[in-house]
């Protein structure tokens, strides 16, 4: 049975947004200009005391690179979906390549390469299937597809996975090290434990164990608690432990392990300051699966 994890993506907006009232910063310029982008990124890091920068700010990049109208919001809230440019799955399944040379996410990725170069930390956010495609659709159509026309959305999850393994080469290429995946639309509640495992087992696996060919010796995948007990709780996963030098934060630990570890999962990223007093970093480690039972 797949446990719920209570999730508080509110947490980081406010800090985010926080960030933006204390330095009056431009709108929608922090999000779409290299400059503005590491500037945010910058007084971001300094305010909320974190070891590394964060970047992107929010979770509507990939579906904009994808053709998505994104509203870039004000001091108030973040961007979001602006209205959904696909009306039917049929349409969906037509959805261009992430666009890397041009845009917004070009923009992101070079600040990223910027800040490499320098020699700083940064956790890129990747977002899952159903929180991209909540940008681009009306969930309802995506839940129901799961539901009564499975074979038509085990191939939508097939062109995302295609598309996140694309961004997660783009983002390796930067040099970052750290990168978190959450789905935060995809959840127990949302889905129904039936629902979920399925999602698990057609998706969130097969995309996992593929990312960690990507991650190589240098990269480590930070995630989610949802996605963790989804794992955990298919049997897809289990739970493993890293032995860490002294007494870290959850961030700094995952810095640490950057390359050693493939998936740290044991809290929060965005949780700030929590420290583990056990020295012990709560990872996770895909069991082995033939192909025939990844679905």
């Amino acid at each position: 049975m797949i446990q719920d994890f209570e999730c508080r993506p509110q947490d980081s907006d406010q800090g985010m947004l926080s960030v933006i009232r204390t330095y009056n910063l431009p709108i929608p310029e922090i999000y779409v200009k290299q400059e503005e982008i590491l500037r945010f990124a910058s007084l971001e890091k300094e305010q909320n005391q974190k070891p590394f920068f964060t970047i992107p700010f929010d979770h509507t990049l990939e579906a904009q690179a994808m053709g998505g109208k994104v509203r870039y919001g004000n001091e108030m809230a973040g961007p979001r979906a602006e209205e959904p440019i696909y009306k039917n799955l049929e349409e969906l399944g037509a959805l261009p390549a992430m666009e890397f040379l041009h845009g917004r996410m070009k923009e992101t990725l070079e600040a990223c390469r910027k800040l490499r170069e320098q020699g700083e930390e940064v956790m890129f956010q990747i977002s899952g299937p159903l929180t991209i495609w909540n940008t681009l659709i009306d969930v309802k159509h995506i839940l129901k597809g799961i539901r009564k026309s499975p074979d038509q959305m085990e191939e939508l999850f097939r062109i995302m996975e295609t598309e996140l393994l694309r961004l997660l080469v783009e983002v390796r290429k930067t040099g970052v090290r750290i990168v978190s995946y959450a789905d935060s639309a995809g959840s127990v509640r949302i889905l129904g434990p039936k629902s979920m495992e399925w999602m698990t087992r057609i998706f969130t696996f097969p995309f996992l164990k593929h990312a960690s060919s990507v991650l190589g010796e240098e990269m480590s995948m930070i995630l989610c608690p949802k996605t963790a007990f989804a794992l955990t709780g298919t049997g897809l996963g289990k739970r493993n432990e890293y032995v860490l030098p002294k007494e870290m934060t959850y961030q700094e630990a995952c810095i640490y392990v950057a390359g050693k570890v493939k998936f740290p999962s044991q809290m929060c990223i965005n949780q700030k300051n929590t420290r583990i007093g056990n020295g012990k970093l709560m990872t996770i480690e895909l069991n082995e699966v033939t192909e025939k039972n990844e679905g």
